[in-house]
C-alpha cells in the first residue's frame, strides 16, 4: 500500500480546456511525460481498459461522456481492397461531401498490382488457425521452428534474443545486415544434412533428420510434433515447386550418381515480361545436366552437388523469400521482382519512377485485405520475422543505390574533406573507399546532424523549450483490439503494422491539438521524433515552446498542468481508477526486492515519495510536486 507513490498526472489550464483535453487524452490510453524548462518532469495520466479496473470503467461509461474512438478500419481501397481508417485518407485529394475518400499508402492508387495469395493447403490451413485445438496451438507457438525444418536456405543475422525472457510478447530483433545463404545438394563427407540437403540426403530417415538438424538450446525440437512434421513434408512435396525440383535431383543422384548436373533457380532478367502470376515449376527451377559455366547464370542461383562454399542470395531475387519461408509460401510464390512496371499511365515527368520498388511491393502486402490469406500478417511469430526480413531488404536496396550512385547524389561537402584532413587522413592511399550517406537517408549521420541543427536553430530564435512530452503507444487501445479481431485469435504483437498505424493516427491528432493551442495554450514552435521501445511499441518525444514567458515557472503555474495527488474516488471515479491502474509505482522496497527498480536494496526512482502539502521549487529549479496527506490510498501487491 502506497500513500504517496502516485506519479504526476495532468491538470488543465481552465475549465473549458479541461473538458476538451479530458476527451482528447483520457480516451486514447496514453502515457505522457512532460518537463518544464530544464529538469522538472511530470506524467500525464495514462488511460486504458486494463484488467484490474475493468469493472469500474464499465460502470463509469454510463456517467461520463462518450469516449473518442476511431473504431475498426471500415474503409476499403477500391483498387486492392485494403482496409484503412478515415483518418488515414489523403486529405488533399479526398472530398467528404461527395463521399470520395482517397487512400494510396497501400497500392499507390491502383498502380501496384499484386495478385492475392492462394488459399493455404491442408494441413497448413488448419494448423495455422488461431484459436484451434492443442495441435494448432503447438504449431503456432513453435511456427518459426517448424519453418526452419523445411527452409531451403539459412538466414544470417545478428539476432538479439535477450528480451525474450518470458515476461512480455515475443520480439524478433536484428542488428546489422541480413542475408540468406544456400549450400550444396549433398553434405560434406561425414557431416549432417542441413536445409536443402534434407530434401535429398537419407530421405528414409527424413523426419528424424529434420528434428535433429534444428535441435539446440534455443530451438526445442522435443516440443515439435513428428506427426505435424510428416504432414507438412507431404504437403510441400505435393505443392511446392522447389521441393519438387529437389526431390527430382534426389532421384537423379540415386540413378546417376556420377553424372555432373546442377539445380538452377531462375532469376529475373532485363527485358523479360515480368508479372506476378503463378509460375510453373520449370519457370522457377530446373536441372542442368552436363558442362556449364557460371557466366551463363549470373542472375540465377546455381546449386552444385558438392561444394564447401555457401552461396549468398540476392535480396532482389524472386526466390529470396519463398526459399527461406516455405510455410508462408507453400506454393513457391515469387517475391519482389526487378523491372515490374506500374499499372496505368506513367506520369509525364522525366524524373518520375516507372517501375515498382521493394517498398511499394511490401507496403501493399503489409495491408490487411479481408478474406485474403496473407503470409506477412496471419502466421504469428513467423510473419513477424518475415516483416523484419522484408524491411531489411528495403534498407539494403536503398543502401546499394546510394553506394552505386555516389557521383549522382553528390552529398559530400567541403566540410567532409576538412574533417578527413583534421583526422590526419592526408595520404590518398590511406583513405580507402568512402561512402557518403545523404541526409535523406533516415537514421544516417547526416540525417541526425541536419535535424539537430534544425532544433538548435529553433532554440536560437525561441529560447529553451517549455515542455518535453513523451507520447507512448498502448497495445490495449480499442482501435488496435478491433483491428486485430478481424483475424480471430491474434494478439497486438502479431500485428505490428496495425499498432503502428493506430499510433500514427493518434500522434497526428495530438500534434494538431498542440499546434492549435488546444492542449497547452498558444505555442510558437513544436518538434517531435518517433522512436521504438525494446518491446517494439513506438513512442514520440515532443518539445514545445509556448508563446507566454515561462522562463521562471511559479508553483501556481506548475499546478495548472501537474497533479501528483490520488484523485478523489467520489468526485472523480474515472480518474481514480485510471491512476490506480496505470500511475502507481511499485510495489517495491524491502518486501519486493525483485522489483526491476530495486538497486542496492533501494528504489532507484525514489519511491515512496514524501508527502508535500504545496508545490515548491528547489534552488536548482527542480519542482517538488504537491502530494498532500489527504487519506486517499491505492492497494497494490
Amino acid at each position: 500500500m502506497f500513500l504517496s507513490g502516485v506519479a504526476a498526472s495532468i491538470r488543465t489550464m481552465s475549465m473549458p480546456l479541461k473538458v476538451c483535453v479530458a476527451l482528447r487524452l483520457y480516451v486514447p490510453f496514453v502515457f505522457m511525460v512532460v518537463s518544464f524548462s530544464t529538469d522538472c518532469f511530470l506524467c500525464f495520466v495514462p488511460i486504458g481498459f486494463a484488467a484490474c479496473a475493468t469493472c469500474i470503467l464499465w460502470v463509469l461509461l454510463a456517467t461520463y461522456p462518450a469516449r473518442s474512438s476511431y473504431g475498426p478500419p471500415e474503409y476499403k481501397c477500391p483498387h486492392c481492397n485494403s482496409l484503412f481508417w478515415f483518418q488515414e485518407r489523403v486529405k488533399s485529394e479526398s472530398q467528404i461531401s461527395s463521399a470520395k475518400i482517397v487512400y494510396n499508402s497501400c497500392c499507390r492508387g491502383g498502380r501496384v498490382k499484386i495478385p492475392p495469395f492462394l488459399t493455404r493447403p491442408e494441413p497448413l490451413a488448419s494448423l495455422a488457425a488461431f484459436g484451434g485445438g492443442p495441435r494448432s496451438k503447438n504449431f503456432i507457438k513453435h511456427i518459426r521452428e517448424y519453418n526452419c525444418l523445411f527452409a531451403f536456405t539459412s538466414m544470417g543475422a545478428n539476432t538479439d534474443r535477450s528480451m525474450n525472457d518470458g515476461r512480455g510478447p515475443p520480439i524478433f530483433k536484428i542488428s546489422g545486415q541480413v542475408h540468406h545463404r544456400i549450400g550444396s545438394l549433398l553434405p560434406a563427407d561425414g557431416g549432417p544434412p542441413k536445409f536443402i540437403q534434407l530434401y535429398i540426403y537419407d530421405t528414409a530417415h527424413e523426419i528424424q533428420n529434420r528434428l535433429t538438424a534444428v535441435g539446440s538450446s534455443d530451438r526445442p525440437c522435443d516440443a515439435l510434433a513428428p506427426e505435424n512434421v510428416e504432414a507438412l513434408a507431404q504437403m510441400l512435396d505435393l505443392h511446392n515447386p522447389f521441393a519438387k525440383k529437389f526431390r527430382l535431383a534426389r532421384d537423379r543422384l540415386a540413378d546417376h550418381g556420377d553424372e555432373n548436373f546442377v539445380v538452377r533457380i531462375i532469376g529475373a532478367r532485363e527485358g523479360d515480361p515480368v508479372q506476378y502470376n503463378m509460375p510453373t515449376t520449370d519457370q522457377l527451377a530446373m536441372l542442368v545436366v552436363g558442362d556449364f559455366t557460371l557466366d551463363n547464370f549470373k542472375r540465377d542461383i546455381v546449386i552444385e552437388a558438392r561444394t564447401s562454399q555457401l552461396q549468398r542470395i540476392s535480396a532482389l531475387h524472386p526466390a529470396y523469400m519463398p526459399l527461406q519461408y516455405p510455410l508462408l509460401f507453400p506454393y513457391g510464390e515469387c517475391g519482389f521482382q526487378v523491372g515490374v512496371l506500374y499499372e496505368g499511365d506513367v506520369p509525364a515527368s522525366a524524373n518520375a519512377r516507372a517501375k515498382m520498388t521493394p517498398q511499394d511491393y511490401y507496403r501493399c502486402l503489409f495491408h490487411y485485405k479481408p478474406d485474403q490469406p496473407n503470409p506477412y500478417l496471419c502466421y504469428g511469430n513467423l510473419s513477424a520475422q518475415a516483416k523484419v526480413d522484408a524491411r531489411a531488404c528495403i534498407d539494403e536496396n536503398r543502401l546499394w543505390y546510394i553506394i552505386n550512385n555516389q557521383k549522382k547524389i553528390r552529398s559530400e561537402s567541403i566540410q567532409g574533406i576538412a574533417d578527413a584532413v583534421g583526422r590526419g587522413c592526408v595520404d590518398g592511399g590511406e583513405m580507402g573507399k568512402h561512402t557518403v550517406l545523404p541526409a535523406s537517408y533516415t537514421g544516417g549521420r547526416r540525417y541526425m546532424i541536419q535535424n539537430y541543427h534544425d532544433g538548435i536553430a529553433i532554440c536560437r530564435v525561441h529560447g529553451p523549450p517549455d515542455f518535453f512530452t513523451t507520447f507512448t503507444c498502448n497495445a490495449k487501445w480499442p482501435e488496435i483490439a478491433q483491428a486485430i479481431a478481424l483475424e480471430p485469435g491474434q494478439k497486438p504483437s502479431d500485428r505490428a503494422e496495425m499498432v503502428v498505424r493506430v499510433y500514427n493516427i493518434k500522434l497526428e491528432e495530438l500534434m494538431q491539438d498542440v499546434r492549435d493551442g488546444t492542449a497547452f495554450g498558444p505555442v510558437s514552435a513544436v518538434l517531435h521524433t518517433v522512436e521504438f521501445q525494446k518491446r517494439g511499441l513506438p513512442h514520440a518525444h515532443i518539445i514545445i515552446w509556448l508563446l507566454q514567458d515561462t522562463s521562471h515557472p511559479q508553483p501556481d503555474f506548475i499546478d495548472k498542468f501537474i497533479s501528483a495527488e490520488i484523485p478523489d474516488p467520489n468526485e472523480d471515479p474515472l480518474g481514480y481508477a485510471l491512476v490506480a491502474e496505470h500511475m502507481m509505482h511499485g510495489p517495491c522496497g524491502s518486501a519486493f526486492p525483485r522489483c526491476p527498480c530495486m538497486k542496492k536494496g533501494r528504489c532507484s526512482k525514489g519511491y515512496s515519495k514524501p508527502f508535500q502539502e504545496v508545490t515548491t521549487l528547489t534552488e536548482d529549479g527542480f519542482a517538488l510536486y504537491k502530494r498532500p496527506n489527504n487519506g486517499r490510498y491505492v492497494e497494490k501487491g
